[in-house]
């Protein structure tokens, strides 16, 4: 890696520390645990004992993705430490409610020498873990430099980051060869990290974690307190601007066929009060998930909890996936899938090509092109059980032949003695 780019890179955030001093000192005392981990102080010290394995990802997403393989290092490897960070207190409370007992659950430190070198030292990793696209020059520079082996695990860049990289990729060509090993999710972003000068060696195409992740528990309609009788559809994921273009289909399809259910999960919580702002103006009947009071006659549920959604789609009849009605690049297309759900998705899905691909090449899915196709699909499924059927157990197939990547990951890992 460039010493150069290093040096200036963490000048800049001297700056930064410098100039955020007051407030970080603030945050010290008013969130302790929080803000001491973000640099770097732990409450545990693994330095004088065995080497660790350190497992990193972003926050929520990238934490289930990552936890059926954290759950197998354990299992096959229990004489070593696990260390799972995030970036956001959300993630840190995702890891430790699915992986409880399996390691310590922390937030990565701020990416300034001082502070990552101090996590090193406490962590003492035999090897990192980084999940997706978790690519920190001072966090790799600094293992790289101790020794530390690196995994990008169900590597991926999203088509804006991967041009970026494009146009400086003399650069980012030094700046992945400290990387030990890549594990794209799939071929298509196997031939990105390709094209960025990543050598061929180093490229391993096993598979995506999230298809092979931890299965889902199913609910019932009673436990979310849904008459049995109601037609479901769940839309996961949201994003700003879609909520309207679900709602309107929805209020079509009820208008047309009565006996209707729409759940409602925004991709960030922040977007609850924009959604009930839409709702009380359509007139729609809702209530809130953290309500637990009993069915009254409404018409939608607003998912408003963190880490249910994959659960949820286990009771629709019919599932949309958010962040592909507009430009956001789309959501986990699979999730559905486990329950042999029918899947509808838009057209924007740069994040997930291979999915989507896959999906409709099975009939698993139908990708429609905007707000009236999405409605049109929905009511043709609606009126075509066979149908529904038909994908759903084309979905459950998908499914089975995803099964193994955990286990290829594993042995790959082993093999090349990262574990």
């Amino acid at each position: 890696m460039n010493i150069v780019f290093i040096f200036f890179y963490n000048l800049l955030w001297a700056v930064v520390y410098v100039l955020t001093f007051p407030y970080s000192m603030f945050k010290r005392k008013s969130q302790p645990q929080k803000w001491e981990e973000r640099f770097g102080n732990y409450t545990f010290d693994y330095s004088n004992g065995g080497k660790t394995i350190w497992i990193h990802g972003a926050s929520v997403g990238e934490i289930t993705a990552s936890s059926k393989l954290v759950m197998q290092i354990r299992e096959r490897f229990p004489e070593r430490k696990i260390v799972i960070s995030t970036m956001t207190q959300t993630g840190k409370e995702r890891a430790m409610k699915i992986m409880r007992g399996l390691g310590n659950f922390v937030i990565v430190p701020f990416d300034f020498f001082p502070f990552v070198k101090k996590a090193i030292k406490r962590i003492n990793p035999k090897t990192l873990i980084l999940i997706e696209t978790e690519i920190w020059p001072s966090l790799i520079f600094l293992c790289r430099l101790t020794g530390v082996k690196i995994v990008l695990a169900n590597a991926r860049l999203s088509d804006t980051t991967y041009k970026r990289y494009y146009l400086i990729r003399l650069f980012s060509k030094k700046f992945f060869e400290q990387i030990n090993i890549f594990l794209p999710k799939d071929k298509e972003e196997e031939q990105k990290f390709l094209k960025l000068g990543v050598r061929k060696e180093k490229v391993r195409m096993i598979g995506s974690l999230k298809s092979d992740n931890s299965y889902p528990l199913p609910m019932e309609k009673s436990s979310l307190l849904i008459p049995s009788s109601k037609f479901v559809i769940v839309a996961g994921s949201v994003r700003k601007g879609e909520e309207e273009i679900v709602l309107q289909g929805f209020k079509r399809l009820k208008n047309e066929f009565g006996d209707t259910y729409l759940i409602i999960a925004p991709r960030h919580l922040n977007r609850v009060k924009d959604i009930e702002n839409v709702l009380r103006r359509d007139k729609f009947l809702y209530r809130r998930r953290t309500e637990k009071f009993s069915f009254k006659g409404e018409d939608v549920l607003i998912l408003d909890t963190i880490g249910e959604l994959r659960s949820v789609y286990s009771v629709a009849d019919i599932a949309f996936v958010g962040g592909t009605l507009l430009p956001y690049g789309g959501h986990n297309l699979i999730e559905p899938a486990f329950f042999g759900i029918p899947i509808i998705f838009g057209p924007y899905i740069n994040n997930t090509k291979e999915n989507a691909r896959e999906l409709l090449q099975l009939n698993c899915a139908i990708q429609v092109k905007g707000e009236n196709d999405f409605s049109k699909t929905i009511s043709y499924l609606f009126r075509h059980p066979l149908k529904r059927r038909e994908m759903g157990e084309n979905s459950l197939n998908y499914i089975r032949q995803k099964k193994g990547v955990v286990v290829r990951y594993i042995e790959t890992l082993k093999k090349s003695d990262f574990l």
